[in-house]
């Protein structure tokens, strides 16, 4: 049994980073926090970390000792879920050599039609933290979009997006802010360049329809400081140690704790 004292369990939502403890309540009172499977009511009920499984929108909030972060360059056709009613292929079915001894979730989801750079982990607390829009993770996408393309309607999808008229980011014009760029331009096809900050259901598509255009390919080719680079369609791998200090810094969060001997210890 864990040696770990019972704590109340808004204290320690808002501990992991999920919100302020106000905001925890609001989330236990919704019917989004569940203890050991069971969906709980009051705020003020004890967990003992270690001890009992809490999870929010089913995300386990727990940090496992064998941690793993894979990024997979998901293809059309593939949906984002770890299982589909309809029988299509999921994206854990690409994953399996990995996902044998481990309960590895996709870190929100891609549209069935969009392709790119999708991360699945093991690690409840950093697919929480990744996913929080408190935390304005960059998403960048390429559009292929038909319709007629003008200035005006490219200021339009910047707006949308949160982009100033100078077509930088609004606040402090950080590089990985929100920003919209026009790639080639042809007689009938405009390539886009959109980076956004939250991850709406469809919102590339949404925004694109919203101007008269239709988005005939879309691809994410990075989530946060994570590039798909030379990945080939419907490749996995597991991150380096270089993405994932970088990624665990994007999401304002330590690493987990290093289990067994040290290298010292190792040598004797």
């Amino acid at each position: 049994m864990s040696s770990a004292e019972p704590i109340r369990l808004n204290r320690f939502l808002a501990q992991l980073g999920v919100g302020s403890r106000r905001a925890c309540d609001a989330l236990i009172a919704a019917g989004k926090v569940r203890v050991d499977g069971r969906t709980v009511a009051e705020p003020g009920i004890t967990v003992i970390p270690g001890q009992n499984s809490v999870s929010v929108d089913g995300v386990a909030l727990d940090r496992p000792a064998s941690r793993l972060v894979l990024l997979l360059h998901k293809p059309t056709g593939v949906v984002s879920t770890v299982s589909d009613p309809e029988g299509r292929p999921t994206v854990l079915d690409l994953c399996r050599p990995y996902g044998r001894k481990r309960r590895l979730f996709p870190v929100g989801r891609l549209d069935v039609n969009t392709t790119g750079a999708l991360l699945l982990t093991n690690d409840g607390i950093l697919c929480y933290r990744l996913t929080h829009p408190k935390f304005e993770l960059p998403r960048t996408y390429v559009a292929r979009v038909r319709g007629e393309f003008d200035q005006r309607r490219l200021e339009r999808l910047r707006r949308m997006a949160g982009v100033s008229a100078g077509g930088r980011p609004r606040g402090d014009l950080d590089r990985s802010g929100p920003s919209i760029a026009v790639v080639k331009q042809l007689d009938k096809v405009t390539v886009l360049r959109i980076t956004l900050v939250e991850g709406r259901n469809r919102q590339v598509r949404r925004m694109c329809e919203a101007v008269g255009l239709r988005v005939g390919k879309l691809k994410r080719v990075a989530f946060g400081p994570i590039s798909i680079r030379d990945l080939p369609v419907g490749a996995v791998r597991p991150l380096t140690e270089s993405e994932l200090k970088n990624l665990d810094r994007a999401a304002s969060l330590a690493p987990p704790p290093r289990t067994g001997r040290s290298r010292a210890a190792r040598r004797e």
